[in-house]
């Protein structure tokens, strides 16, 4: 397919041509040389995600086509649009350059600076100087086409938004010459320690400089600022309690297990007895009613051992419970002495078991 080139591109176009050449990826020496502004833009040119496979290049190759084909009928939204698409699989000066064509036709005259500067570099890195060059005659031709809005703001103003037409401005560029296309320019500024919004229209005319100072009206006030401050996240509390256990409970629960204890390991002991005095002189056919005695034996007395350690358990956590803590240290009196703590009175204390959907514990109330 033959296509006409714009009038913008005859000089490099006449030595470059398009082809593989126009998505070539750059050499790691390229790389090396290529200035930031080559690659620290992503206005003009969105950074490549990943490295394209054929058949992405193939088909950048005919979008391409598609969009000088646009150019050379004046669809300057249908190329811009075809070439964004491309810059998203690929990109490369030439790319860069025909991306500014297209802005500076449709009047986005910092978009289109972005573009050649970015074309201009990068063809200079890869040594297609006709490209480099004709990218700067561009760059001179649009730089008096810009224009510059200055805001000025309170010194004191903090946590400021600034934004252009809907687009964030970084606050660094408060006081400093911003560069805008020609045309009406929608304005905001908001401070957070400033009661009121800025907003103004501005007519910025070619190579002209809109001095502009935003009123952001009163300071705020100090409780304002406390108000508005994102409030801090409580902590998950733990669920509530449920029923109360009192103390007597864990006393009386060590003193039942004591007792047991103790039953089982009288009646452990007297069936031994019996066992060792049956064994002495064993009746013929006694041998079942004697491993009966011996296996009874170990049943009370593994309970018994059991039932003492959980008794030695319940009688250590109610002596826990119930243990005096002392007072906090008192305050030196005006001789600078410190009076020792006076032990304090035991108090009742509870237990309170809770289950719930993230858990489950004990809850201590009380003095321990």
């Amino acid at each position: 397919m033959k296509h006409r080139i714009t009038i913008g591109g005859v000089v490099f176009f006449a030595l470059v041509g398009v082809g593989p050449a126009a998505f070539a990826e750059p050499s790691p020496e390229d790389e090396s040389r290529a200035p930031p502004a080559a690659v620290a833009s992503d206005t003009a040119a969105p950074a490549v995600p990943h490295k394209p496979s054929a058949a992405e290049l193939a088909s950048a190759r005919h979008l391409f086509a598609l969009g000088l084909a646009a150019e050379d009928g004046g669809r300057w939204a249908e190329a811009l649009e075809t070439y964004e698409r491309i810059s998203k699989i690929v990109v490369s000066p030439p790319l860069w350059y025909h991306l500014g064509v297209c802005h500076e036709a449709l009047g986005h005259v910092v978009e289109a600076l972005n573009a050649f500067e970015l074309a201009a570099s990068g063809a200079t890195a890869r040594n297609e100087l006709a490209l480099a060059r004709e990218s700067r005659a561009r760059l001179e031709k649009l730089r008096v086409k810009t224009s510059q809005i200055v805001l000025q703001l309170p010194e004191d103003a903090t946590g400021v938004r600034v934004e252009i037409d809907g687009e964030p401005i970084h606050a660094a560029l408060v006081g400093a010459a911003i560069l805008v296309s020609p045309g009406a320019r929608r304005v905001v500024v908001e401070a957070e320690n400033y009661a009121a919004r800025f907003e103004a229209t501005v007519q910025a005319e070619t190579g002209a400089v809109v001095e502009l100072r935003a009123e952001l009206g009163g300071k705020r006030s100090l409780a304002v600022l406390r108000s508005s401050a994102p409030a801090r996240q409580a902590l998950p509390s733990a669920p509530a309690p449920g029923p109360r256990i009192s103390p007597v409970v864990v006393v009386g629960t060590a003193a039942a297990l004591a007792a047991g204890a103790v039953v089982t390991g009288a009646m452990a002991y007297d069936v031994r007895h019996s066992f060792l005095k049956k064994n002495e002189n064993p009746a013929p056919g006694s041998l079942s009613e004697r491993q009966a005695l011996h296996d009874r034996g170990q049943a009370l007395a593994v309970t018994s051992t059991v039932l003492t350690g959980a008794a030695l358990i319940a009688g250590g956590f109610a002596t826990y419970l119930f243990w005096p803590s002392s007072s906090p240290a008192a305050p030196p009196d005006a001789a600078g002495r410190r009076l020792a703590p006076a032990p304090r009175a035991p108090r009742p204390t509870a237990l309170s078991p809770w289950v719930g959907a993230d858990g489950a514990g004990v809850a201590v109330q009380g003095v321990l």
